[in-house]
């Protein structure tokens, strides 16, 4: 026991007093005001280029890697701000040897084409998220941006 009373006191010491309660600000996470590196449109793929701007996930402007982290929310002309929300979204379904099923659940979606959005199982091309579901209509739900 005196081992244990020891180790907390050494933590405390270690990480200071905590001095009560605190009001920490929260929020979702869910969203993200970013620059928009070129013009934008809502319900396009968005990722995060080397230079902290946002692009469409098609685009060949921008060098470097672009991470995806969202859909745009609305359209924005280059260098305004723009809104990109993550989570899971309802995009189309590759046909053939690419299609997702329930069994591709957990694994990752690849785009294929943007008009409407569409995503496959084989790799290739850039990563939008992660098949969260595939539902009765064939569409998947794909997570996007986490």
């Amino acid at each position: 026991m005196k081992k244990l009373i020891a180790m907390a006191a050494m933590a405390a010491m270690a990480f200071g007093a905590v001095a009560g309660e605190h009001d920490t600000p929260q929020v979702s996470g869910d969203y993200a005001q970013l620059a928009a590196g070129e013009a934008v449109y809502a319900g396009n793929i968005a990722a995060v280029g080397t230079n902290g701007c946002a692009y469409a996930v098609n685009t060949s402007a921008v060098g470097g890697t672009l991470t995806v982290c969202g859909v745009f929310l609305h359209n924005a002309a280059k260098g305004e701000n723009v809104t990109v929300q993550r989570g899971g979204f309802i995009l189309e379904n590759a046909t053939g040897a690419g299609a997702i099923a329930k069994k591709d659940i957990g694994a990752a979606a690849y785009s294929v084409a943007t008009n409407p959005w569409t995503v496959t199982k084989t790799s290739g091309t850039k990563t939008v998220g992660k098949v969260a579901d595939v539902r009765d209509d064939g569409k998947v739900v794909v997570v996007v941006g986490r």
